[in-house]
């Protein structure tokens, strides 16, 4: 819609009427409706016609202000005095000469600021117009097209016949996709067509981009499909026949605009500098997977499949792997080709329902000439000739589908029909038929492939399709295979960048990786993500000769010393912040003066300090995310076998039964052969070492273990419990060191340390389940364990780059973690429980650890 009013393009709509009142009725409710662009012509019953136009005439206006240019004439000669020195003869020629000039200044006020119909529309009905009819047309906006139609057809005497012309689309029409084969290839020959496509594509690294880029060829497709459109909506408010082809393209406009839309959000800004582009040939300039999906889109007539992909990929990249970001960038050119196919089939099928629209108003003419004036017949005729001297099949097909019952035009029309398209109408309409059929499959195969597009999980079938995957699968470690999707996505990003930084492929630079790992000695540096992710990565671009950017150089440096950066930025800031106005009254104020107000500047120049260092480290050091790997399929091993422990206080039997029904519902969220989950409690702290309803209690919780073990299954849950210990320093009985000596005693217990304190430690759960423990994870007792958190923690702690290493005498880590914290925020309802968590909760809710350690510090 909002082409035309940004070009001035306006919609002709025209109601025919048979008598003069019903038409003149029309057009004055048009006026008042504020419609000044409308008229009637009204042809007599002899056919001579006479234009009406409400508003200022142009002779009526020019005369006005030739009076007006003639007072104001007297009023100049009158105000100087120089009526009395002119005779009245004399006076003529000046007064004429301010008439003339009024005049002519009135016509041209009037030819600028008169809104009026067009010439050229009055001349598209001054030969069709038939005795005894009023022709009232309008020129609106599109928007008002709807209001224009409402007002025409409200004449209660009389229902007239409408219709509606177009104005050119203000775009270019000429396609922009391939043609489609309009035939499904076989399996065969979509083989051939992609070896064969891999075999005449030359690539070039240095080749500049041709063409315009892909957001503007995104915009030209975004115009013309909502330019088709707003046609095709305003045909349907105009009653007008659709083909199947319209309406699917109208039933489907929502799905059409989010395609654009998320294309829009996709598509990077420079996309054409990272893709291989095409050194020769009609593609020249043009990133070589944009050309690989047009030859797919073409050679399945737009009905894409996933095996179809795969096929392809498979069979071209046998030939000539793709590279990484080519294989990633193909769902987008694939979406955009599909685009691009809908933009040339929409302007198709609007440019038919223009055809069909103007064939039903020749139609209506004929038919009408044929019944009521016999001889303006030959001269419409005259006047379809003159418009239409190349129809097209389309428009032959529906003029004569009108036609078809009228036995007085019909003869003519056939006639000069045949002669103009040098075919039998039977023929030429049993073509067009077959026509509308492929277009109409064609846009239903476009339409749905869009939806397919958006269901396909390109995880699986990149990772099926990649020859680089496939590559560094074959890691010495036998690691990479058995990574997240993420962790191998990061080692193959880490790929991709190494080769830009250097003058070797992607699988070159794959090769050395593979050779560095294959040639070392030590485990973690025998895995191959030591070399694209770890610390082995300057190793790697050194055999490759990368060629590391600053930035990234800067980024390493400051992770390397973030201790003298942090500390050292903070300083310059906090001095710049305290001297900048220490400088402005230096000379002002005593020193002592001048010192004491730098120290009442510290504090605030400190808290500013941090902030902006902060923010800048934030920004500057995007996060790195620990290396993971993948226990989804086959479930956590045995030898990553992981007791989840809740330490607890014994206090009421209510809070004892809720933390019991919490326990189940981490087993319900993280059911797994190899995990178990335990209470690790104590009692309250005590006057006495032993209270009245220690025994209660603590029956209480063993007896709901048990519970739990017999409805889902013995040996997973657990109870571990201890006694109290006198306090020197509280003067009270209270569990030894309370929760860090708990999670203290349940190592020293899992890892079999013989001590006195342990005695009855495990007060229910069979003990042999928990051998081979390797991982613990310690939740509070109001925290919530979220459906398979624990196996992605366990994943994270699992992978060889993460695994901790000791120093020689065991009492440093040297690399890897002993200790993971995971991100931990409030749940909604908590957000809001109390005013502490109203104040500080942010929109996901309090997280007190990643606010306290955040990453700056780490």
């Amino acid at each position: 819609m909002r082409f035309w009013r940004k070009n001035g393009h306006r919609v002709l709509v025209v109601g025919i009427f048979q008598s003069l009142g019903a038409g003149r009725a029309v057009l004055q409710n048009l006026h008042r409706a504020r419609f000044r662009r409308a008229a009637a012509i009204h042809a007599s019953a002899k056919g001579r016609q006479r234009v009406e136009e409400h508003g200022i005439s142009v002779i009526a206006g020019s005369t006005a202000a030739s009076v007006l240019g003639l007072a104001l004439g007297a009023f100049i000669f009158w105000q100087r005095g120089m009526l009395a020195d002119y005779r009245p003869v004399g006076l003529v020629l000046p007064f004429a000469a301010f008439a003339l000039a009024g005049a002519i200044t009135g016509w041209i006020l009037i030819q600028l600021l008169r809104e009026h119909v067009d010439s050229e529309s009055f001349a598209r009905f001054t030969n069709t117009i038939l005795p005894n009819e009023t022709v009232v047309l309008a020129e609106v906006g599109a928007s008002e097209s709807s209001r224009v139609l409402a007002i025409l057809r409200g004449v209660e005497a009389e229902a007239p016949v409408t219709f509606g012309f177009y104005p050119p689309p203000p775009f270019s029409i000429e396609s922009t996709a391939r043609p489609l084969s309009h035939e499904l290839s076989s399996s065969q020959r979509l083989v051939e067509k992609a070896a064969s496509l891999a075999h005449a594509i030359a690539v070039s690294r240095t080749a500049k981009p041709r063409g315009p880029s892909f957001l503007h060829r995104l915009l030209e497709i975004e115009n013309a499909l909502e330019w088709t459109n707003m046609s095709l909506t305003m045909s349907a408010e105009a009653h007008h026949a659709f083909t199947l082809s319209a309406e699917w393209l109208l039933d489907n406009a929502y799905l059409i605009r989010e395609q654009v839309a998320d294309l829009r959000k996709s598509l990077p800004q420079k996309y054409y500098g990272k893709l291989p582009l095409i050194a020769s040939g009609p593609g020249a300039g043009l990133p070589r997977v944009y050309q690989v999906a047009a030859e797919m889109v073409t050679e399945t007539d737009g009905a894409l499949e996933p095996e179809i992909i795969r096929r392809f990929l498979s069979a071209f990249q046998a030939i000539t792997p793709l590279d990484i970001g080519e294989l990633w960038a193909l769902p987008l050119m694939l979406r955009l080709q599909l685009l691009e196919c809908l933009r040339t089939l929409a302007i198709q099928v609007d440019q038919q329902q223009r055809e069909s629209e103007e064939a039903d108003f020749w139609a209506n003419r004929l038919i009408a000439a044929a019944r009521h004036s016999s001889p303006r017949l030959l001269k419409i005729m005259e006047e379809l000739v003159e418009r239409y001297p190349e129809p097209t099949p389309h428009f032959a097909s529906e003029l004569v589908a009108h036609l078809y019952d009228d036995e007085g035009a019909l003869p003519v029309v056939s006639g000069w029909l045949e002669r103009s398209l040098r075919s039998p109408l039977l023929e030429v309409m049993q073509q067009e038929h077959r026509h509308q059929a492929v277009q109409q499959t064609a846009l239903t195969n476009a339409i749905n492939s869009c939806r397919r597009l958006a269901q396909i999980q390109w995880r699986e079938l990149f990772q099926s399709t990649s020859w680089a995957d496939s590559e560094l699968a074959a890691d010495p470690a036998g690691v990479y295979a058995r990574m997240d999707f993420e962790t191998r996505d990061r080692c193959r990003s880490a790929v991709e960048e190494i080769a830009r930084w250097s003058n070797c492929s992607e699988q070159k630079t794959i090769d050395h990786a593979l050779a560095l790992a294959k040639a070392a000695q030590d485990e973690v540096a025998r895995h191959v993500g030591y070399y694209l992710i770890d610390a082995g990565r300057p190793v790697l671009e050194q055999a490759t000769g990368a060629r590391v950017s600053l930035a990234e150089r800067s980024r390493r440096w400051i992770r390397a010393h973030a201790t003298s950066a942090y500390f050292g930025s903070l300083l310059l800031l906090m001095a710049a912040l305290v001297a900048a106005p220490l400088l402005f009254v230096a000379g002002l104020v005593p020193w002592v003066t001048l010192g004491l107000l730098g120290l009442l500047l510290l504090l605030p120049a400190s808290e500013l300090a941090v902030l902006v260092a902060n923010y800048f480290v934030t920004s500057l050091l995007p996060p790195q995310v620990l290396p993971k790997m993948s226990f989804e399929k086959e479930g956590i091993p045995d030898d990553c076998r992981t007791l989840v422990v809740v330490p607890m206080l014994l206090t009421t039997p209510s809070a004892i039964q809720n933390q019991l029904g919490r326990l189940e519902i981490h087993y319900l969220g993280n059911t797994d052969p190899n995990l178990r989950f335990s209470l690790l409690s104590d009692f309250s702290d005590a006057p006495r070492q032993s209270m009245p309803e220690d025994a209660e209690y603590i029956d209480i919780v063993a007896r709901g273990i048990e519970e739990l073990n017999r409805r889902h299954g013995a040996g997973h849950f657990f109870l571990f419990h201890r006694d109290r210990k006198w306090s020197e320093s509280e003067q009270r009985w209270i569990g030894w060191e309370r929760k860090r000596g708990k999670l203290e005693q349940l190592n020293q217990f899992l890892i079999g340390e013989p001590t006195p304190e342990l005695e009855g430690f495990l007060h229910a759960g069979d003990r042999a389940q928990l051998e081979g423990i390797r991982f613990v994870i310690t939740l509070d007792a109001d925290t919530q364990l979220l459906r398979d958190t624990a196996r992605r923690m366990i994943e994270t702690l699992a992978h060889p780059l993460n695994q901790a290493r000791l120093s020689s005498d065991g009492r440093h880590v040297v690399r890897g973690y002993t200790v993971i914290q995971p991100s931990v925020s409030a749940s909604l309802p908590s957000a809001r429980a109390t005013w502490f968590s109203r104040i500080f909760a942010d929109p996901r809710g309090i997280d007190p650890y990643t606010h306290a350690v955040s990453d700056v510090y780490q």
